[in-house]
């Protein structure tokens, strides 16, 4: 496809950076959750309890995702158990022994949530989530925290024979099935497989794709179409986009490879897609969150395009699981369509295409769960930013923790075999300031103009709300921008 271009302004706004110092400090601050109120005696016993410790060996990935959906957890949890305690009222209650503990189901879920409680300063934590949580993510997740709780009170009901072990190894469980959940969730959003390259058989059919592109109005999409049918087909058979069973299709059986003639099944195929294209709403190429609705819909067929809009307001990989699921057991089948299809295809797009020409904030992964500097809290600088756009571009952590001077290093250094350091950049590439503590990610290269792409233009560290905000696609002259930075170095892709 081609990359729209983007106008130089002509007033160039001054790139704030933060100190080298105030930066390094913001790693150091790492953000220490303790309850106050727990005395040293009881730290020293909790701490020596074999059956704590095994809970705190809980890795770092179920710490952030707990405070990611603990303050809507406990409310839920809350309203649960107020509801059973009404349930139960006039059962006769349970006498525990020293030996035999037999309580009631739900209160070991009140056990353990208290227990998460008590390790958790309460009004930190929604300080926290509220800074980067957005409305979206949460809408999303809701209805994954209550299947939660359900699965949470069907496992504890079933392990009496464990409730020996104390509520140490029930917080284990009720974490466990929290992460299994939210490993799910919080992969909506984006499409992070790497990239692979088409093969020569659909790069053959590009004239022929483009032309059918142009008839069905879709011009800007004739590299997703080829990405569809080299998963489809990898360009071979008489039905390279496997649209046999398409609508579209009048000419031919509507069966599995029906059609027999490349040219026609090309024809159906970019038709089908078009009419996804536009059902989906997509607004141009850097639309990505409307192009994944758009190819799940080409895969499932549109009515799953609908269904996503009405039940989730959108695609998500969670409820493109889902709707494969109700179809499989609506027409007892054993499968039904394929549930990874986006990241499938997207790993044959080129890098601009595949991440948008702009951020998608819904990723999660990008720019919340995997992003180092999200964790410490850096929303907003430019590093936080560099990385979330490697991740969308390259499906990929580009390995950098650091300073932005120090992001093309430490990018060299851990995909030695990936990319290489260079002064003259390449569509892709990685870019630090050698005299400016800057880091940003080149779009496009122009004989001397680049387009690039970076963060922190107030130059502070922001909630995720205002930094959604704070970034700028802009054109400079190489000469220019490397003279505004004190020296550019570049990791280029090989």
């Amino acid at each position: 496809m081609k990359l729209r271009d983007i106008k130089t302004k002509q007033k160039m706004q001054a790139i704030k950076t933060k100190d080298t110092k105030g930066n390094i400090q913001h790693f150091i601050k790492q953000k220490t959750i303790h309850n106050k109120n727990v005395d040293r005696k009881e730290e020293a016993s909790v701490k020596s309890n074999p059956q704590v410790q095994a809970a705190n060996k809980v890795s770092v990935a179920a710490k952030q995702t707990v405070i990611e959906s603990k303050h809507r957890a406990t409310k839920f949890i809350k309203q649960k158990h107020h509801e059973y305690k009404i349930k139960s009222a006039n059962k006769k209650p349970i006498i525990d022994s020293s030996h035999a503990v037999q309580p009631q189901r739900i209160s070991y879920i009140s056990k353990a949530k208290k227990h998460v409680v008590n390790k958790v300063n309460a009004s930190k934590m929604k300080k926290s989530t509220e800074q980067f949580v957005s409305k979206p993510i949460v809408q999303n997740t809701t209805h994954g925290i209550k299947k939660s709780f359900h699965i949470v009170k069907k496992s504890v009901s079933t392990l009496n024979t464990l409730f020996s072990f104390g509520t140490g190894l029930i917080l284990l469980i009720v974490i466990t099935l929290f992460i299994g959940t939210f490993s799910v969730l919080a992969q909506d959003g984006g499409s992070n497989s790497e990239i692979v390259s088409l093969s020569e058989e659909v790069i053959a059919y590009e004239d022929t794709i483009r032309k059918y592109a142009i008839e069905y109005d879709i011009e800007d999409y004739v590299s997703l179409l080829q990405a569809i049918m080299m998963q489809e087909s990898g360009g071979k058979g008489s039905d390279p986009m496997q649209a046999s069973e398409s609508g579209y299709n009048t000419k031919y059986p509507r069966v599995p490879n029906g059609i027999t003639e490349p040219e026609y099944s090309i024809d159906v195929g970019t038709h089908t897609f078009s009419d996804c294209v536009k059902k989906a709403n997509v607004k141009d190429p850097s639309d990505t969150e409307h192009i994944y609705l758009a190819l799940q819909g080409y895969n499932y067929g549109s009515g799953y395009i609908d269904w996503a809009i009405s039940n989730f307001g959108g695609y998500s990989k969670y409820n493109a699981q889902q709707f494969s699921d109700m179809k499989k057991q609506e027409l007892n089948v054993s499968g039904y369509g394929d549930p990874s299809y986006v990241d499938r295809v997207m790993r044959y797009v080129g890098i601009t295409f595949r991440g948008g020409t702009n951020p998608n904030f819904n990723n999660m992964e990008a720019w919340i769960t995997k992003n180092p500097y999200a964790k410490t809290g850096l929303y907003g600088q430019c590093t936080w930013f560099a990385w979330g756009r490697f991740y969308e571009l390259y499906g990929y952590d580009p390995g950098f923790t650091g300073n932005g001077w120090d992001c093309v290093d430490e990018l060299l250094k851990a995909h030695p075999e990936k990319f290489e350091r260079s002064t003259t950049p390449k569509a892709g590439a990685v870019f630090s300031g050698i005299g400016k503590n800057h880091v940003g990610i080149v779009l496009k290269v122009d004989g001397n103009n680049i387009t690039i792409q970076d963060g922190n233009y107030d130059g502070v560290t922001n909630t995720f709300e205002d930094a959604k905000k704070d970034w700028q696609t802009n054109t400079y002259t190489l000469d220019y921008y490397r003279s505004r930075m004190g020296g550019i170095v570049f990791a280029n892709p090989k």
